[in-house]
């Protein structure tokens, strides 16, 4: 993948961003070329080695009409029955698909756990506070992803992804 100054991507372990800088750092006696990535979530900048890109799963973002195309499912579907034979699987493939950092991920997190917690809630069950998180890092992926590829902002990205969903974000 080629990006330069500017470029918008997805780190899957860090969020949605922008290419801030090009640099070169010694390390090792070896000199490497890094890209330097400011996200719209964290104050925090990450440089990883250009060579390395592809390998850490960094890709650009989608625009903004394909992310409001594969979130409106949500509206229509809002929960699926995960195929896992226990809680300690289902943790599994949560991970997973976390790690990806693909949106349909995203999507499949968020469909995963509201059915456990439709479940749970109708057992009288107390929902466990890792599908609450899970939940909420997925939809925050989800808008960070969004206000990037529509050069906004967080609060107004998540308007659009209530709109395109249906769901409260409280």
């Amino acid at each position: 993948m080629e990006l330069k100054l500017q470029s918008k991507v997805f780190y899957p372990s860090h969020g949605a961003g922008w290419v801030k800088s090009q640099k070169v750092i010694e390390f090792g006696g070896e000199q490497k070329e890094y890209y330097e990535f400011q996200f719209i979530n964290s104050p925090l900048t990450i440089s990883a080695p250009i060579m390395n890109i592809d390998k850490l799963g960094i890709r650009e973002v989608h625009k903004e009409r394909e992310i409001i195309k594969r979130i409106s499912i949500l509206k229509k579907k809002k929960s699926l029955k995960p195929k896992a034979k226990d809680f300690n699987e289902l943790m599994e493939i949560l991970g997973e698909l976390e790690s990806k950092g693909d949106i349909d991920a995203y999507v499949q997190i968020i469909q995963y756990c509201n059915n456990i917690k439709k479940q749970r809630d109708a057992e009288g069950r107390l929902i466990p506070v890792s599908i609450d998180k899970h939940i909420k890092n997925s939809i925050d992926n989800i808008v960070a992803e969004l206000a990037v590829s529509s050069d906004s902002d967080m609060p107004h990205a998540m308007v659009r992804f209530e709109k395109a969903t249906g769901l409260k974000t409280v």
